[in-house]
């Protein structure tokens, strides 16, 4: 069910009772799910297109990134920086005096170092992740401004830099009244839903059999589809209500 018509069940039950939200609660159910694997919301990046000027030199890179939530919760939105570093031109450089001096070795955003600042790279950017089901999947386009597109293809170093579950906000409100408690509540919150962020590289099987193989443009024509048919279902719903109503009241006034 999508978020659209899950909204619409939750204004359901707190206004109605009867078949026509029996009807919106039983769609509501979620399916029971078999699968053995650890929760997490996977992420790749993939179609990478460089982007020229008029002169032909390369501007920037246009992509898309895939999010499959493989868990039983539903986001409300996630932010996510990400950051490459270019160790090729580094590693090929003709005059030493170019080359840079040597650092630390760099925080890797691995799932032992959740808790450490990744140093994401010089070349950043960041994508918005939209409202995402229970093992729903969605895709994002991004852009970053670099002529090396090909460092895209290696692995990234990210941090999500926000993050919420549905339902998540609500309860933080009602158990704090204290400001203090509330911030500290959804900081708590925001970290338990970004540790379950994972970025996929075309190394791990993941990236093939995890995801869906659906393109962009009919990701948003199955959406368009989903959303006109949840309109069709509302306002079916709506009337089923109303006529449930009408029923009603003539049965009363016949007993006055």
């Amino acid at each position: 069910m999508s978020i659209l018509k899950k909204a619409w069940c939750s204004t359901l039950a707190l206004a109605f009772t009867g078949a026509a939200f029996a009807a919106c609660a039983q769609e509501a159910a979620p399916a029971e799910d078999q699968t053995t694997k650890p929760r997490a919301v996977l992420f790749k990046v993939h179609d990478i297109t460089p982007v020229e000027n008029t002169e032909g030199v390369v501007t920037h890179c246009d992509f898309l990134v895939t999010f499959y939530n493989r868990t039983t919760d539903s986001l409300r939105q996630a932010k996510i920086d990400m950051g490459w570093t270019d160790e090729v031109t580094e590693r090929y450089m003709i005059d030493e005096a170019d080359a840079k001096p040597e650092t630390s070795t760099r925080t890797r955003n691995t799932r032992s170092s959740r808790n450490a600042e990744p140093v994401l790279g010089e070349i950043t950017t960041s994508v918005d992740m939209p409202a995402l089901g229970a093992y729903k999947q969605a895709t994002v386009k991004g852009s970053v401004k670099t002529e090396k597109c090909f460092l895209l293809l290696d692995n990234l170093e990210f941090n999500v830099a926000s993050c919420s579950i549905i339902g998540q906000n609500a309860e933080n409100e009602n158990s704090s009244r204290s400001s203090r408690r509330t911030r500290v509540a959804a900081s708590r919150n925001n970290s338990e839903c970004a540790n379950l962020f994972e970025y996929v590289n075309s190394k791990n099987p993941e990236y093939y059999d995890e995801f869906k193989n659906i393109s962009y443009s009919e990701q948003e024509r199955l959406l368009s589809d989903e959303k006109k048919q949840d309109i069709s279902d509302i306002e079916s719903t709506y009337e089923t209500i109303v006529n449930n109503f009408e029923k009603a009241d003539s049965i009363m006034n016949n007993i006055k």
